[in-house]
């Protein structure tokens, strides 16, 4: 009954649950702004969903129902100022994963910044974890968003890691031509997924497994895949590198068919190995990719594979902190 007058009160200002019926629209508006110019394809492709959504009403809230709580369209708070949407903050369930949660979308419009809105946010996501079981909170924030970093370790996050964005435009020319005698590059086989899935699983490093935790099921090479992924407009390339007779590196790049969204790369090199050129060159000869502008997510620490990626035309877009909470 409480929540329910909330949502029906226009005047109420201050945190409450996300409505879908009624917030999604101000949300998508708050995160355009928020993140203009860091937006990617894909949080742009999502921000337009969301406006979609908005615009079902009553609908959206419907169809929300059918969804495990925690898994909706965008679980989560958002804080209301005469009820117009000023701050949000998104807190799920972590994927693949039972025992902790993220938190993710943490904005707040500039004008009502510095008033303690994102920590009351923050607060919210915390208490819903905690009430749901989660062992743990976590999130990412960009390195040199210091005020974010402050409040989060004030919460008691702690840093586990980073990764780098890199952005590589369409036609962007490379230099580094180099390739190693001892290196196959080819495309995997059938029966090689438990070998690359280990390679990945091994070569991420521990604090960055909880932002996207790799699924067995991603790492398959037969037709069911080829057709799955026809069917959800996505396509997928792969190539491994053997070298002593086994599977040291592996790279997939994945587009959406028909589209000119941007593409992205995936790269595991096991420990010891330097076979990141290689791999690079593999993907970027192939059709589409070339055409594309691509993404390539890396571990910050890897400042080795940095200079290599920068001698194929990447460019640094920014390096995510990778924070967590622990709960118990």
């Amino acid at each position: 009954m409480v929540a329910a007058t909330i949502r029906r009160n226009t005047t109420f200002s201050g945190v409450r649950p996300l409505d879908p019926a009624r917030d999604l629209t101000g949300v998508a508006d708050l995160l355009a702004v928020s993140f203009r110019g860091e937006m990617d394809a894909g949080g742009e492709r999502a921000v337009s969903e969301m406006r979609t959504f908005g615009r079902l009403g009553p609908l959206a809230w419907w169809m929300e129902l059918f969804v495990p709580i925690g898994d909706g369209f965008a679980p989560g708070f958002v804080y209301v100022d005469a009820g117009r949407v000023v701050g949000n903050a998104t807190v799920r369930r972590a994927p693949a994963s039972g025992r902790g949660h993220i938190v993710g979308n943490v904005a707040v419009l500039p004008e009502y910044r510095g008033r303690g809105i994102a920590r009351q946010l923050m607060a919210a996501c915390i208490e819903r974890a905690r009430e749901e079981g989660a062992a743990w909170v976590a999130l990412e924030v960009g390195v040199d968003s210091t005020p974010a970093r402050h409040l989060y370790q004030s919460l008691g996050f702690q840093q586990t890691g980073a990764v780098a964005q890199l952005r590589r435009e369409a036609g962007s020319p490379w230099s580094g031509m180099s390739t190693q005698a001892s290196a196959w590059v080819r495309k995997p086989r059938a029966g090689e997924e438990t070998q690359v899935f280990s390679l990945a699983r091994s070569a991420t490093p521990e604090g960055l497994r909880w932002a996207e935790p790799l699924r067995e099921s991603e790492f398959v090479f037969g037709w069911d895949r080829k057709i799955d992924l026809w069917l959800s407009g996505r396509s997928e390339a792969w190539w491994v590198v053997e070298a002593e007779s086994k599977i040291v590196g592996a790279i997939e790049a994945e587009m959406f068919r028909g589209s000119r969204d941007e593409g992205r790369l995936r790269m595991w090199v096991a420990n010891g190995y330097r076979f990141h050129a290689e791999l690079i060159q593999a993907a970027l000869r192939a059709h589409p990719l070339a055409s594309r502008t691509v993404q390539l997510t890396h571990p910050a620490e890897d400042v080795d594979a940095l200079r290599v990626f920068e001698q194929y035309g990447f460019r640094p877009v920014r390096t995510l902190a990778h924070m967590k909470l622990n709960l118990r």
